[in-house]
């Protein structure tokens, strides 16, 4: 975390534990949801650069998604899989100038740079972690757009279009308001973050979670990289899947799922009656089935002393089971809640 965005970060009263910021000081709401106008410190994420002339080959070899689709206005969803199909990691990519940057969790990086490395053998692209160089955050809820024209600073109109203001990236996200990622070094982070403090107030990257868990966008981190296949968390009914490219790690066990079956397990969105956070990967459970493990928790963030609000991997079988559990077969309850998409795919 850079120095000078770390102590921007405390001067606003931001409680730091492990790294990590984990709330911002008695006075700030404890648990701002998404019709809540604040903004989200993302220290858990990191970027990715790749570089070179022959960046823009490698990658589109390497990910889910087109990237023959991605240009400077314009990012998109991806994933990469290992060889079996599997999610290493899922990520916002965007182009600025001829170089392109991958953002997702910082405990996924490592795995993503060691595989894209192994197969990148004599292209001409380096890869690097600049999670150092960079400060991420955001802004997210109705009041959005009115403080940034205050600002005078236009914001990209579509999904993942892109704009570039004085040094910054902005990137529009899915929500059910608005959205707006910032990557830009350390001084314009700062600058740009106290006049945003003075409109709203700050959030930990819990408030982004929760703006992923309601538009049900999928993530993987370190305890459920390599455990998920893209389909199992939906990520082709969310643009973060081509069927239409080339080849890529793990694209015959995508496509074979894609047009020779319907998926047996798919992500929910659901409501966990706990006063925990479930980690990734916390196993769900139903009574019925008793210890028989029947998904995974992909990611949750708390909305009450009471409650969590999660993505979960399960059986589709068991998609109206009312006596599903995590943790144990008798562990706190959970209620599956309805996603913005249906989860009924074909092929193209």
């Amino acid at each position: 975390m850079s120095g000078t965005w770390l102590e921007f970060l405390k001067a606003h009263n931001a409680v730091i534990e492990n790294g990590r910021v984990v709330s911002f000081g008695s006075s700030a709401p404890t648990y701002p949801g998404i019709q809540d106008t604040c903004m989200c410190e993302l220290t858990p994420l990191g970027l990715i650069r790749i570089t070179g002339e022959e960046a823009r080959t490698f990658l589109h070899s390497q990910f889910t998604n087109d990237l023959e689709q991605v240009t400077v206005q314009t990012g998109q969803l991806s994933s990469y899989c290992n060889p079996k199909g599997r999610l290493l990691s899922i990520f916002q990519i965007y182009q600025r100038d001829s170089d392109y940057f991958l953002v997702l969790p910082k405990d996924v990086i490592e795995v993503t740079l060691s595989k894209l490395a192994m197969y990148k053998l004599r292209a001409k692209a380096d890869l690097s972690d600049v999670s150092e160089q960079f400060v991420l955050f955001g802004a997210a809820g109705p009041g959005v757009e009115p403080a940034f024209e205050n600002l005078g600073i236009a914001l990209p109109q579509n999904t993942y279009g892109c704009t570039r203001e004085n040094g910054m990236t902005l990137v529009r996200l899915p929500s059910e308001n608005s959205r707006i990622l910032i990557v830009a070094n350390a001084e314009a982070a700062v600058s740009l973050g106290e006049k945003l403090s003075g409109k709203m107030p700050l959030a930990t990257s819990r408030l982004w979670d929760l703006h992923d868990i309601s538009c049900g966008i999928p993530r993987v981190t370190a305890p459920t990289s390599e455990a998920f296949t893209p389909q199992m968390t939906n990520l082709e009914l969310v643009d973060g899947v081509s069927f239409s490219k080339g080849c890529y790690p793990g694209q015959e066990v995508v496509a074979r799922t894609h047009y020779l079956g319907k998926p047996n397990r798919r992500m929910y969105r659901a409501h966990i009656a706990t006063e925990c956070l479930p980690e990734p990967g916390t196993n769900v459970f139903s009574a019925e089935e008793g210890d028989q493990p029947l998904g995974k928790v992909v990611v949750s963030q708390m909305i009450s002393e009471e409650q969590a609000s999660a993505l979960i991997v399960l059986r589709t079988q068991k998609e109206g089971d009312t006596g599903l559990c995590i943790e144990s077969a008798d562990g706190p309850a959970v209620s599956l809640q309805k996603l913005p998409y249906s989860l009924q795919s074909g092929p193209d």
